[in-house]
């Protein structure tokens, strides 16, 4: 009869997601996921097959946590171009000055995505989903009459997907968290937000200024 084990899967998985984040997939090794796991080897490949087994647990709960992460500007007490904007300024101040390492799957879609089918099929889906939640919230925008309702939703929102994942990467090479925020309202003005929807947003003052 196998031994019960003694470890916590998610909490292994969630250990190892963030070494695969801190240091890419080919630069991590099998000792480095043993010593971040706490796992004896032996233990590691009966739970999860191997490390490229362990990858892709972390990076494809990575990935469904970065498409809820952006499902939920959908919801909330603000109005959508409100949320919106909260997004924007989210994301400059948790990876502003690289306080905060990019994620698995934003790592991941950057190493992988040319050379691993598996990889890139995840990318292209969560991306998609990502696209989606956004162009949902600029159409409730629309909607509310806070954003011009002859803009194409769909691009408003690739272009949204675009500009975060691109936000993420920069704050963590090291740009300031000033620059992220002066790249977030620039990309507010690239939209065509109607006389209420800037009502709304008000003058823009608020702690991250």
């Amino acid at each position: 009869m196998p031994r019960p084990r003694k470890f916590d899967e998610t909490d292994v998985v969630a250990r190892a997601g963030r070494a695969f984040a801190e240091t890419g997939y080919a630069g991590t090794s099998l000792d480095d996921l043993l010593a971040a796991t706490g796992l004896a080897r032996q233990s590691l490949y009966n739970a999860f097959g191997g490390k490229k087994e362990l990858f892709m647990r972390a990076f494809l709960s990575d990935a469904t946590e970065a498409v809820e992460a952006v499902e939920a500007i959908r919801h909330g007490a603000d109005t959508p171009i409100e949320r919106i904007r909260a997004q924007l300024v989210k994301v400059a101040v948790t990876y502003g000055s690289a306080q905060t390492p990019p994620s698995l799957f934003t790592k991941a879609a950057v190493e992988l995505s040319a050379r691993d089918p598996e990889v890139a099929s995840a990318v292209s889906d969560a991306f998609a989903a990502i696209q989606t939640h956004y162009a949902a919230c600029i159409a409730e925008a629309q909607n509310a009459g806070e954003i011009d309702p002859g803009a194409d939703a769909a691009s408003l929102g690739a272009f949204f997907c675009a500009l975060i994942e691109g936000m993420t990467t920069l704050g963590g090479s090291g740009v300031p968290r000033s620059t992220l925020i002066d790249i977030a309202f620039t990309s507010l003005a690239a939209v065509p937000i109607t006389e209420l929807g800037h009502r709304r947003l008000g003058s823009g003052d608020g702690e991250w200024t």
